[in-house]
């Protein structure tokens, strides 16, 4: 008589399994009992499947494996999607719940490498240097805060001219602040009108006025108009200029000081550091600390 094969207690994908590799072992191990006389021939084909019996149980056992890491995978990033409402809810009474919520980014670190490359590519300093610090790690065999101490080497280097080349700029930004400052003193403060109307433009004080504490702040602004109206006018001509110069600059590709200052900056670093990724160094080499009104960087190390 046939013996039937046995047969484990398997569902979904590994009972398909189970049914493609068993078979065509049942159709051997039933030739092989029926031409053995007394069953004697038999013992080869239940070997063969026992074995074929063990290696399905070791593929099921990874192929469930599998499943469950798949399964942590999809449940860590849930909420991960920018739109959390479901299909099949009504968007009137959702809310995010604790599960949601729970594996919610807190730091640029705990961001995959796709969003930091998004990140990156809109401008963001924080994602560049997110970036080069995680290939830091990769290169070094570093751990995450001591790419940390490797970062902050490399910004003292970058700084090291930093005075230097951010001196155009200081020196723009007092002489504006002076210029706004000097210009309405010149043009309404008596004393400072007074003196540089007589002694430098050569001007007289108009008819019957001895000094000008006997006219208004309005009067000595007409009084001064005269000779600083040229003055004023031609300044702000020439900014004029210089701003529509400018543009027809960016539309040519050429690159203003600044951006040109920020090239060298981070063509410098990367020679400097050649073992690390040269465009993740110079995106973030690029990058100017923030100043206070005090006018000093402040550095975020």
């Amino acid at each position: 008589a046939r013996l039937p094969a046995p047969r484990p207690l398997l569902r979904g994908p590994c009972a398909v399994a189970w049914r493609r590799a068993s078979a065509p072992s049942e159709g051997r191990w039933s030739s092989g009992v029926a031409s053995s006389p007394g069953g004697a021939g038999g013992g080869g084909g239940m070997d063969e499947l026992r074995q074929q019996v063990q290696e399905l149980a070791v593929q099921c056992a990874q192929l469930a494996q599998e499943v469950r890491t798949l399964t942590c995978v999809l449940q860590s990033r849930v909420g991960s999607h920018p739109n959390l409402l479901p299909l099949d809810c009504d968007r009137r009474v959702f809310r995010p719940s604790h599960a949601t919520v729970a594996n919610q980014p807190t730091h640029v670190s705990q961001l995959g490498h796709v969003p930091l490359l998004v990140m990156g590519l809109q401008g963001s300093h924080t994602a560049h240097k997110e970036r080069l610090l995680r290939d830091i790690m990769g290169v070094d065999g570093a751990s995450w805060e001591q790419a940390r101490r490797r970062l902050d080497e490399m910004d003292i280097y970058n700084e090291r001219y930093y005075w230097l080349v951010t001196q155009p700029y200081r020196i723009g930004f007092g002489l504006a602040m002076a210029s706004a400052v000097v210009g309405c003193l010149m043009v309404f403060c008596r004393p400072v009108a007074e003196a540089y109307g007589t002694q430098v433009a050569g001007e007289e004080l108009p008819e019957g006025i001895e000094s000008t504490a006997d006219m208004t702040i309005n009067q000595v602004g007409t009084w001064t108009w005269s000779w600083m109206e040229p003055m004023i006018g031609t300044a702000s001509f020439v900014l004029l200029c210089l701003q529509f110069a400018r543009a027809q600059a960016w539309r040519l590709n050429m690159s203003p000081f600044t951006e040109s200052m920020q090239r060298w900056r981070a063509n410098r670093l990367a020679r400097q550091y050649p073992q690390y990724d040269t465009e993740m160094v110079r995106a973030w080499g690029k990058h100017l600390p923030f100043v206070q009104w005090h006018t000093f960087p402040t550095y975020r190390r």
